[in-house]
């Protein structure tokens, strides 16, 4: 039998049908979900994903130690993440977001306040894994869990929408580059602690982890817009996919997504960390390279909502080929930059293949395998995925404190994420487990 509308107001058939009618007037609950997400993911660009790196050239200074001693840091916290990441997706799955990200941001504002009193680099090794924790359980995966599982028809539109409020913090960077450059980076990480305290958890309260237990469906369409088969069960129900997450890992397209978004994070998580302190090494000021980076980061919101809408409208596999050639061409013109000019048109081409890239990536893996065990089997992809972002920056790093340049190492991390690309034609859609299969596999 399909499941009543209104659980909690079925006990009259009248009391049903106004709830119902009052609903179709009321806006659905997924955009407000989307909206509080996209806010949350805000503060991880801003403050986190593109702001901690603004720390990097005071922070080395104030240590007086390398850029290949930091990038250390940067790069174990990516396997800590790639390591804790299938459990914190079964966490997600099996209790929810919400909490998850209370705790994720009791975490990450407490530890930006501990970083402000960092004197030396064994301190910075100590707060640095835990900073980086907070970020990862409050953040991305937990808010784009919720998400997909909201949102289905649009699922390409909702995840780039929500994605690109990373990209929207990161153009607000100015403001911490100015807040840097004025009262010095402690007072400014110190600040940026209570702010994500302040903020954090209001925002956490609007989060719900799927629409069934509030009396709607994906994307707020109403039952008999989803279609109801004849054993009962929606229409939308019998053709979603529904992986456990070993049957997920027995297909190729598991390992194909996860492979190529590994070689993507060879450029991405290099050019995340070592995009400023380039563009400084090139002759630009501290503020002028903030504001390339912030320049790219609006470029990239642009791509994030327009890449998942044309994932939507013509499929995934073309939109992301063409992703990850603008990565290529990006990192190879910002390799060379010396003007303003150059640093832009570098923002431009990166900007949009960087800001397609992972909204489609994602949504890709709930469209193959299904929303509901989407966060672990998204957070089993990390250990594949961890090879570019953790080798990238620390090779990044070493290579220019043994030649001064950065510009060989972004060659070879532009023809790394070219193999990437290649994987992308061999992506198929897996076929659909048998449901008494998936039912006998979990449990």
């Amino acid at each position: 039998m399909v499941a009543p509308r209104h659980p909690r107001l079925d006990t009259e058939r009248e009391q049903d049908t106004v709830t119902v009618a009052s609903k179709k007037r009321a806006i659905f609950y997924g955009w407000w979900l989307l909206g509080a997400g996209t806010i949350v993911l805000v503060m991880q660009g801003g403050l986190y994903a593109y702001g901690f790196p603004l720390f990097f050239v005071p922070l080395a200074n104030t240590l007086g130690t390398s850029r290949g001693a930091l990038s250390l840091a940067f790069s174990f916290t990516r396997l800590e993440s790639s390591l804790l990441g299938p459990i914190e997706g079964y966490l997600i799955d099996r209790f929810g977001p919400r909490g998850i990200m209370y705790v994720g941001f009791a975490l990450l504002g407490l530890s930006f306040i501990l970083f402000s009193r960092v004197d030396t680099l064994l301190g910075f090794y100590m707060v640095f894994p835990i900073l980086a924790l907070g970020a990862s359980l409050s953040g991305f995966l937990p808010v784009i869990t919720a998400v997909n599982n909201w949102f289905s028809r649009r699922r390409g539109l909702a995840t780039g929408i929500c994605s690109s409020g990373v990209n929207i913090g990161g153009a607000l960077l100015f403001l911490m580059a100015i807040c840097i450059s004025t009262y010095g980076w402690r007072p400014t990480a110190a600040l940026t602690g209570v702010l994500i305290l302040a903020l954090g958890f209001p925002l956490t309260a609007m989060m719900r982890h799927r629409p069934q237990p509030y009396g709607y469906l994906p994307d707020g369409d109403e039952e008999e817009e989803a279609g109801v088969a004849s054993d009962g069960t929606s229409a939308r129900a019998q053709e979603t996919p529904d992986f456990t997450p070993k049957q997920a890992l027995k297909t190729p397209a598991f390992w194909i997504i996860a492979s190529a978004h590994g070689f993507s994070l060879f450029i991405v998580g290099t050019v995340s960390i070592h995009q400023v302190p380039l563009l400084v090494d090139h002759g630009m000021s501290f503020d002028a390279a903030a504001f390339v980076l912030s320049f790219m980061t609006v470029v990239a919101m642009v791509g994030r909502v327009f890449g998942g809408y044309l994932g939507d409208r013509f499929g995934y596999k073309p939109v992301l080929l063409a992703s990850f050639l603008f990565l290529s061409l990006g990192v190879v013109v910002l390799s060379t930059a010396h003007t303003m000019t150059q640093a832009l048109v570098y923002a431009v081409i990166y900007g949009m293949g960087y800001g397609a890239r992972a909204p489609l990536l994602i949504a890709m893996r709930a469209d193959f395998f299904g929303p509901r065990n989407f966060a672990t089997i998204m957070g089993l992809s990390q250990p594949v995925m961890v090879i570019g972002s953790f080798f990238g920056p620390i090779a990044a790093g070493f290579a220019h404190d043994a030649q001064g340049s950065y510009q060989m190492i972004f060659s070879v991390i532009a023809v790394l994420n070219l193999v990437g690309a290649v994987l992308i034609f061999f992506i198929n859609r897996p076929e659909l487990p048998s449901r008494t299969e998936a039912t006998a596999e979990s449990g």
